[in-house]
């Protein structure tokens, strides 16, 4: 699967790193984790950290899949809005969910302290305007349900008081605090390296899995170098290319556009350690980086590769840089040195997938599918930690691949019973 066109910001300003070795023999270890981008580096951190050793296959190169088109917001905040989520999921399990999802922010920070090499990491908070003016009682009823459940939040309402608390031409905003950026390259890099230091995982890249069996006690998985892992489980966390690998129910692929700037020479425009995004859906997203650049992702389509993605990147990046000026009039001149167009995924019901693989017993699951999928490979990385340590939580299992076999079959049964 072709995960991007154009020059990602990420692959292309940061440094040479070393290369790690295919797979030339067959090894053991307690578990193997299949994927070395953000999600399946944040597993191994997690896993390690429980006292296992680790064994990361990557078929390409570390990093360079979905990860190297991250923009690196870590917001605990869904695509699906918590006052929405408690009208589709219940009020338990959405405001549980959207407190784990803060706990993940709060466990990235911890992280990145622990590593020798500077990722990036920066404390922020974030806004969310009001795309139109008919979205400000959206924007106020989801205020208050982020407060009635112990979120630091506060929503501005009227034109000029949102200009002037914030800088953004719009309506309304709402501010929340508790939300991070990172540089997803360099974090992934970083936990593998900091890993294979400490002697708690080995890494290899160029190496596929072609083949997996189960056994009573045990998984191995075969090499497309005919070599074989053999491990206590195995966690699959190769992001969107699964989808097409392995299909599961409920999961919906498309695509993103972003572009960064050259350095912007003045940055008073920008509200200062702010995230920006919007209640349009697909929505358009924002961040600053340390060397001053602008990166603006969002005019999501439904077509996850291919032309029908790529002929659009000009334009798009453009549209991009002329909706940022729109939204924040007080900006500079800028001009566009990366746009990239990546697969994107997310799930029917705004929610990851985490669990045992359907079929297996001792094969996982870690796909951070949504916007906010960093902030729930860390939810996810967390629970798997668990479990393949003996420490299950019945709490765990409302993120389970097979949900959405049971959302695709409540679907189906609701378009028959509304057909005319």
């Amino acid at each position: 699967m072709d995960l991007h066109t154009g020059r990602t910001l990420w692959s292309e300003s940061g440094p040479s790193v070393t290369r790690y070795p295919r797979l030339d023999g067959d090894v053991q270890s307690d578990v193997v984790v299949v994927g070395g981008g953000i999600g399946g580096a944040i597993a191994a951190w997690e896993i390690a950290e429980r006292g296992f050793e680790v064994v990361v296959l990557e078929r390409h190169r570390v990093g360079m899949g979905s990860t190297r088109g991250n923009t690196g917001l870590l917001q605990y905040a869904n695509d699906m809005p918590l006052a929405e989520m408690i009208r589709v999921h219940g009020r338990e399990r959405a405001v549980a969910f959207y407190r784990r999802c803060w706990e993940g922010v709060v466990r990235l920070r911890e992280i990145a302290k622990k590593l020798p090499e500077d990722v990036e990491f920066a404390e922020r908070m974030s806004l969310c305007y009001a795309s139109v003016p008919a979205d400000i009682p959206r924007l106020k009823d989801e205020a208050s349900a982020l407060v009635q459940h112990g979120f630091a939040a506060e929503i501005i309402v009227g034109r000029e008081e949102v200009r002037e608390a914030f800088g953004i031409d719009r309506e309304a905003a709402l501010a929340t605090y508790g939300d991070a950026e990172v540089n997803p390259l360099k974090l992934t890099r970083a936990l593998l390296a900091e890993l294979v230091r400490r002697g708690a995982a080995r890494v290899f890249e160029d190496t596929a899995v072609v083949r997996t069996d189960e056994g009573a006690a045990h998984v191995v998985l075969e090499t497309d170098g005919g070599f074989r892992v053999k491990a206590r489980a195995a966690v699959v966390a190769t992001g969107y290319g699964f989808q097409r690998a392995r299909p599961l129910a409920g999961v919906r692929l498309g695509c993103t556009y972003a572009i960064a700037t050259e350095p912007l020479s003045d940055l008073s425009g920008w509200p200062e350690g702010a995230l920006i995004w919007e209640t349009a859906r697909p929505y358009l997203y924002m961040r600053t980086t340390r060397d001053r650049r602008l990166v603006v992702g969002g005019l999501d389509l439904p077509v996850p590769d291919g032309p029908g993605r790529d002929q659009d990147l000009n334009a798009r990046a453009d549209k991009l840089a002329q909706l940022a000026r729109e939204v924040l009039p007080g900006l500079g001149p800028m001009s566009i040195a990366y746009r990239w167009a990546s697969t994107f995924g997310s799930t029917v019901d705004g929610w990851p997938i985490v669990g045992v693989y359907p079929g297996f017993r001792r094969i996982f699951c870690s796909l951070g599918y949504g916007g906010n999928g960093t902030v729930c490979y860390a939810v996810a990385a967390d629970i798997l930690a668990r479990r393949i340590a003996g420490e299950d939580r019945p709490e765990d299992d409302v993120l389970r691949p097979e949900r959405l076999s049971l959302w695709r079959r409540a679907a189906r049964r609701l378009s028959v019973a509304v057909r005319p």
